[in-house]
């Protein structure tokens, strides 16, 4: 049984929705409530806080007539955290932007629906400074749209793919403090040592940053 590799994999997944941006689902759009207010409060110049959140990981597919299954859970708050954002009106200008995650996974292990072992590991990840701009459109007070966000499925075997679309947030300004809130779902068929698996993934992640 290949469990081993399918918890390699499940720690990737989760390691690529901290690490960057998924384009599948934009929670947080409201085509029906566009806004031309005051950009004010949000165009500024801000630091880069934290990023915390929670990932909701499954990966399954079937072996030698077993349906195996591996279910992890992660909730994170990061450290060393690096970088500035730049608003314009139009763009999030990212200089820098790095921190690490030190922190827990707990990962539970499925065959034909029976639970055949359960584990918490540590999970480690470090997102090394990288400059980003994205596109987004306010949509309301408290919402916009990110035009080209960008989302990569590494594969243990190599490759991958790299999307790209519209990602809606939610976003609240309070004494000076800047909350970006995402919200996404993940459903796609990736290669598991050879064998079609289903990956599917539920996360919330929070970036918080400072005026400047």
């Amino acid at each position: 049984m290949k469990l081993k590799l399918t918890t390699k994999l499940v720690f990737i997944c989760i390691t690529a929705f901290l690490l960057s941006a998924c384009q599948k689902e934009a929670d947080f759009q409201d085509s029906n409530n566009p806004s031309n207010g005051n950009n004010g409060e949000l165009i500024d110049d801000w630091n880069f806080v934290n990023l915390g959140g929670i990932v909701n990981t499954t990966v399954s597919f079937t072996e030698s007539g077993l349906q195996v299954k591996a279910v992890a859970f992660s909730d994170y708050l990061s450290q060393n955290n690096t970088g500035t954002l730049k608003v314009t009106a139009n763009q999030f200008i990212f200089s820098g932007i790095g921190h690490t995650i030190n922190d827990e996974v707990n990962i539970k292990f499925y065959l034909s629906g029976f639970l055949v072992d359960e584990a918490d590991s540590a999970f480690n990840a470090t997102a090394a400074p990288t400059n980003t701009t994205i596109d987004y459109v306010r949509n309301s007070d408290d919402s916009l749209t990110f035009s080209n966000a960008i989302f990569t499925i590494p594969d243990p075997a190599g490759g991958g793919t790299s999307p790209t679309g519209p990602m809606g947030a939610k976003i609240r300004i309070a004494n000076d403090t800047l909350s970006l809130t995402i919200k996404n779902t993940l459903d796609t068929t990736i290669s598991q040592a050879g064998t079609p698996a289903n990956l599917k993934a539920q996360y919330e992640n929070v970036l918080r940053f400072t005026r400047q």
